[in-house]
């Protein structure tokens, strides 16, 4: 490498301190001024030393653990090892995720785990479903294609009905369990119970129980999916690379600033989804590759695919990308004949329409209407609130950059430096976002619009980790994830993307 690692190291640094201090005095602009920024925190709100110190050694100890699995599984270890470190990555990625939170300033913390799901100024999927829905679901359903025409160009006129089918689903299960409730209610955090108070004390409609037993129920499940996200970003990798750098992808996610500072809005669900989505479709074409004829197992696995991506776009249209991915993996798998690659394409389309078709003859609703007012509205965001096309050609990338965390972009251009070495997955999702990006269909926001196109990208920065020495890669991943871990806890204390008033 032409680098050494010490100066890899330093230039992570140096950029992670420079972006923070640009940001906390103002010199960096949080978006584009006048168009997009996100808010600043006011000065009023300042972190607890305590807890910011007991976030900071949450984080340390996590370094310290991703380091360690690094070694083990570098050191040649027995492939039935992997799914006991991947277990522990996974449980410990839940963890740092609950804890990274605590060390944000009061009210920004774990009580926007009340508030982000609850309040209709941070989504309003829930309201949609308290005062609509919840009555009736399977009419809320049947109605949706005609209801959808008349919203807005926000949050809800832009998704189809997933999220607030999940909150209607969600409530009617905790008002029918009493139990169910006071189990989530005997393990809330004081600060998501205060939340919930002081959040719903102008409501005119006082929360039930049962509805904050909803709504938190509601933040632990994007908590699990977010985190959870390790799992399929280890078996992405590992269907073209070794352990050790399936490891270092996955491990580099769980304290990217992006899937800590949106929790618990949705959108920190999707990348689990839309990673799933693409690691089957890479297992299916490496199952083909092994075979000349159709192998059953790869167009189960293409369906399989096919049938997350349509989960998937029954929360967010952004799926439609998702789809396009996987029929580019399976496409520029040269090792595989043209006759096989299209089975492979076909059986994802197959696995895709199928649920899509049924969830239409059960609910009685077009999903394909309910898909063209969803873009329509998309469209009629950027004629009520214009963008300087040119600006955010520039900004989109920056933002990009710190969404997934300074030290994962670094490493990401160290691997691109090679590009055969690079897995394909990497080259489609880099691919399809800059059809999103040069066609402005996001300009703004794109550290939550692109969240679920952000784990593919960390593949890079595991091809870069098989270019290290064995003994220099430990101390390389434990110090990036220190500092990736340092840029996450800043940012919380100096901008808000989500809105808890």
């Amino acid at each position: 490498m032409r680098l050494r690692l010490w100066q890899i190291l330093l230039i992570q640094a140096a950029l992670v301190i420079g972006l923070l201090f640009g940001l906390r005095s103002g010199f960096i602009p949080a978006g584009i001024p006048g168009e997009w920024e996100w808010l600043r925190l006011p000065a009023w709100a300042k972190p607890e030393w305590e807890w910011l110190f007991l976030a900071a050694v949450a984080v340390i100890a996590y370094a310290a653990f991703a380091a360690w699995g690094l070694r083990v599984l570098g050191g040649g270890a027995s492939w039935r090892i992997e799914p006991v470190w991947l277990g522990g990555l996974f449980v410990m990625a839940i963890a740092i995720q609950v804890i990274v939170p605590t060390g944000a300033p009061p009210g920004y913390d774990l009580t926007k785990w009340a508030s982000v799901n609850y309040l209709p100024s941070s989504t309003g999927y829930f309201k949609v479903a308290r005062e609509q829905a919840a009555g009736d679901p399977w009419k809320f359903l049947t109605e949706y294609p005609r209801w959808i025409r008349s919203q807005d160009s926000l949050h809800i006129g832009t998704h189809p009905p997933g999220l607030i089918a999940t909150q209607c689903f969600l409530i009617q299960t905790t008002k029918a369990n009493p139990g169910l409730v006071k189990v989530l209610q005997g393990v809330m955090p004081v600060t998501v119970d205060t939340g919930f108070r002081v959040f719903g004390a102008d409501d005119p409609r006082p929360l039930l129980p049962a509805e904050r037993a909803a709504l938190y129920a509601t933040a632990l499940l994007t908590l699990l999916a977010c985190a959870g996200t390790v799992l399929p970003l280890y078996l992405l990798v590992r269907s073209v690379l070794p352990a050790k750098a399936a490891w270092v992808a996955a491990a580099l996610w769980p304290l990217a600033p992006a899937a800590n500072l949106f929790q618990p809005v949705a959108d920190t669900a999707y990348p689990f989804l839309s990673t799933l989505a693409q690691a089957l479709t890479a297992w299916s074409a490496r199952l083909q590759r092994a075979s000349s004829r159709p192998h059953p197992g790869a167009q189960l696995l293409a369906a399989a695919s096919g049938a997350v991506m349509a989960f998937g776009i029954f929360y967010t249209m952004a799926f439609l990308p998702v789809g396009l991915m996987a029929g580019m993996t399976i496409a520029l798998t040269l090792a595989i004949g043209w006759r096989m690659r299209v089975l492979l394409i076909l059986a994802t389309s197959v696995g895709f329409l199928a649920p899509i078709l049924c969830g239409c003859a059960a609910a009685g609703a077009n999903p394909f209407v309910i898909g063209m007012w969803n873009l329509h509205h998309h469209a009629r965001f950027y004629d009520e609130y214009p963008r300087t096309y040119h600006l955010w050609l520039l900004a989109n990338p920056v933002e990009l950059a710190v969404a997934i965390g300074l030290p994962s972009a670094v490493w990401c251009l160290i691997g691109v430096s090679s590009p055969r070495q690079v897995p394909i997955s990497f080259w489609v999702t880099l691919s399809v976002l800059a059809l999103v990006h040069w066609t402005g269909r996001n300009m703004g926001e794109v550290a939550r619009l692109w969240m679920l196109f952000m784990p593919p990208l960390l593949t890079a920065a595991a091809a870069a980790f098989e270019r290290l020495a064995p003994g220099r890669a430990p101390v390389a991943l434990g110090g990036s994830i220190a500092l990736l871990g340092l840029q996450t806890l800043c940012l919380q204390t100096i901008i808000q993307v989500v809105y808890p008033v």
